[in-house]
């Protein structure tokens, strides 16, 4: 009895031993490779950024695209498809997409178009001097201001973003997520520029087996500019 209790003592010392070893060498490991705030704020920027074909360039072309449609076309209850293409290789990045996107209008009681509909689906793969990406997007929602007589488009929507991406500085590999509550983009007909918007984010993964999560706010700003927001940290990013 005696040789069979000093057995479990010795097997329940080793365990606990095991057990507390282990979990210091995960914590470690844990904040060696989670990504930082500062690097959360790097993929939120690199989803957005408009010369890597981020969600800002398509979102421009989209509404280029559907203001050429309105001005040429007979388009009240009438939806649109049309394949999505993307190319850039200049001061030092580099970015392809391909997808597609799909639209239809809406029309007011005077038979002119008002709104719009739309989703889009693109696989991308993109490289800068801070991230390397590849993965696939998506964005559905609904555009307003397509009256001839409006100066403005009011884009709403969802864009969910799944990539592999690497950071160039810390060499960190790292897999995310990212969700895009878009409340409105004013985005100016005449510039085709973004002049103001407000989006709430959520941006979740792993890095080298480290899970992250963030969430935060974007406001857009009319000289290309954004502020990203997490835990009352302002950031400013250039789209």
């Amino acid at each position: 009895m005696y040789v069979t209790k000093m057995k479990l003592v010795n097997a329940l010392i080793v365990l606990v031993l095991f057990t507390n070893f282990s979990c210091s060498d995960n914590d470690e490991n844990d904040s060696e490779n989670a990504i930082t705030e500062d690097e959360a704020v790097m993929l939120v920027a690199s989803s957005l950024e408009e010369e890597s074909g981020g969600s800002i360039e398509t979102i421009i072309q989209l509404t280029i695209d559907v203001e050429i449609t309105v001005e040429t076309n007979e388009v009240c209850g009438e939806t649109f498809d049309d394949g999505i293409a993307y190319d850039y290789d200049k001061n030092g990045i580099s970015a392809s997409y391909t997808g597609d996107w799909s639209y239809q209008i809406q029309c007011d009681e005077s038979n002119l178009p008002s709104s719009a509909t739309y989703s889009y689906e693109k696989a991308l793969t993109a490289s800068t001097a801070r991230v390397s990406s590849s993965g696939t997007s998506k964005l559905s929602g609904t555009l307003e201001g397509l009256n001839p007589d409006v100066e403005s488009f009011y884009l709403a929507g969802v864009y969910r973003g799944d990539y592999t991406q690497q950071l160039v500085v810390s060499e960190k590999s790292v897999t995310s997520n990212l969700v895009l509550n878009i409340e409105s983009l004013v985005i100016d007909k005449s510039t085709d520029s973004i002049t103001s918007g407000e989006a709430s984010f959520t941006l979740s993964g792993t890095s080298n087996g480290a899970s992250f999560s963030y969430t935060g706010t974007i406001s857009f700003k009319a000289d290309g500019s954004a502020e990203v927001i997490i835990d009352g940290h302002t950031h400013i990013i250039l789209s």
